[in-house]
């Protein structure tokens, strides 16, 4: 498995509110590599990895990545504007930023110990300390896909999360836009 990232780019770190360690995953029977791994400390479940099929997979670029659950969620979509709810290590917004043909992207992070420490993305990805179920765009931007990265599993995103999104941020979607939640194949808009 290849990363996203130069792995020497992020370092293992301890800090307040989440860790940073380096895991060893095999690639096979004989074959090893490491690996960044991302994990609050509140919540030992919800884990992300410096992992570019997770970042291809969480966009609908990778049909052969296994967890086949975003596949049609951005049919039809424009990648211009993106919003995107959940910094972690950075690597999808670092993926789309390179990858897709956007016109901005914005990441909404509430954690500002996170947004200090990942300083290895794509300097004109727009890195926001707010609060993901609350932000409002500066001068009534709005966007053609609002990716929401908040939760560990599908089992997790409760009717009254997805109804707390819908009612927020609609109004901040173009005319066609989606608001996606990767984790669940659900687009909610």
């Amino acid at each position: 498995m290849s990363t996203y990232f130069n792995e020497s780019n992020i370092a293992a770190t301890d800090k307040t509110n989440f860790v940073i360690e380096k895991v060893i995953k095999n690639s096979s029977s004989t074959e090893t590599y490491t690996i960044s791994q991302f994990k609050y400390k509140q919540d030992v479940i919800h884990k992300k990895y410096n992992a570019t099929n997770v970042a291809k997979k969480y966009v609908g670029d990778c049909t052969t990545c296994g967890w086949d659950l975003t596949e049609d969620q951005y049919n039809n979509v424009t990648w211009g504007d993106i919003l995107y709810l959940g910094l972690y290590l950075g690597t999808v917004p670092d993926y789309i930023y390179n990858n897709k043909s956007i016109t901005s992207i914005d990441v909404i992070e509430s954690d500002q110990e996170i947004i200090d420490y990942v300083n290895w993305i794509n300097s004109n990805i727009a890195v926001i300390q707010g609060d993901e179920w609350a932000y409002v765009p500066s001068n009534n931007k709005k966007y053609d896909i609002i990716i929401c990265d908040l939760w560990a599993e599908p089992n997790d995103i409760s009717q009254d999360h997805k109804t707390n999104i819908a009612n927020h941020y609609t109004t901040h979607l173009k005319t066609g836009g989606k608001i996606i939640i990767p984790i669940s194949g659900e687009t909610i808009s």
